[in-house]
């Protein structure tokens, strides 16, 4: 199991303005191993109950919010993570399993018995919680990312734009899962996350978004999108 506990914030800005401030932050920042000049592909397939609980956890503004999403990093199958993320206001601690296809495709139909198989306590413990929660499969949702990495304090930028989702939850390894975008196509998501402190010459490179920052749930945007 991983586990990283972070501080999260996130700022729906504009591409535009996003490359506006990438200059500036590339003088300080460099890009994530994983993502190049070009950025990668994020597929996630989010679960929630009958009654939406974690869907309006965030529409409520509550300050415990949880997640339970299935992950991977289109077109590669060969990292697939059962991630469950639990935020308390810009706290955020996420602790993910990594699965077979064969286990993440029974999962993703909505089958958890995999996770009884699975010797680490988080599988049960998610087990658990989608089987008395009565948790379903509710909406795939796709995104490009640019990611960047700075020494001090753990810090992680991340821009993610082109966000589409699907309801075809049966799709979710699908070449194309018919996704439709959820956001203007001009616009995206800025993430900032961090161990402890983010250093000045960061915040001060971003402060001129830091008027914006809001809670910014790609998943409850793809909720209504139909």
């Amino acid at each position: 199991m991983k586990k990283v506990f972070r501080k999260e914030m996130k700022y729906p800005i504009s591409i535009l303005d996003f490359c506006r401030l990438r200059k500036r932050l590339e003088c300080f920042v460099k890009p994530d191993p994983y993502s190049g000049d070009i950025g990668y592909c994020v597929r996630s397939l989010y679960f929630d109950t009958n009654g939406d609980r974690d869907l309006f956890d965030t529409l409520d503004g509550n300050l415990q919010k949880r997640k339970i999403r299935l992950r991977f990093y289109p077109p590669s199958v060969e990292n697939i993570l059962l991630e469950y993320k639990c935020k308390s206001g810009n706290d955020v601690l996420k602790r993910s399993i990594k699965l077979s296809k064969e286990d993440a495709l029974r999962i993703a139909g909505g089958d958890y018995r995999p996770l009884m198989g699975l010797q680490e306590p988080l599988a049960l413990n998610l087990y658990t919680r989608l089987m008395t929660g009565g948790y379903h499969p509710k909406a795939i949702v796709e995104y490009k990312r640019l990611a960047y990495i700075y020494p001090v304090s753990n810090t992680r930028l991340t821009f993610d734009s082109l966000v589409s989702a699907s309801y075809a939850t049966g799709s979710f390894f699908d070449e194309d899962p018919g996704l439709i975008p959820v956001m203007e196509t001009d616009l995206g998501v800025l993430e900032v996350k961090y161990d402890h402190f983010l250093v000045g010459i960061l915040k001060e490179t971003i402060e001129e978004v830091d008027a914006l920052v809001q809670a910014n749930s790609k998943y409850a945007q793809s909720r209504f999108l139909f």
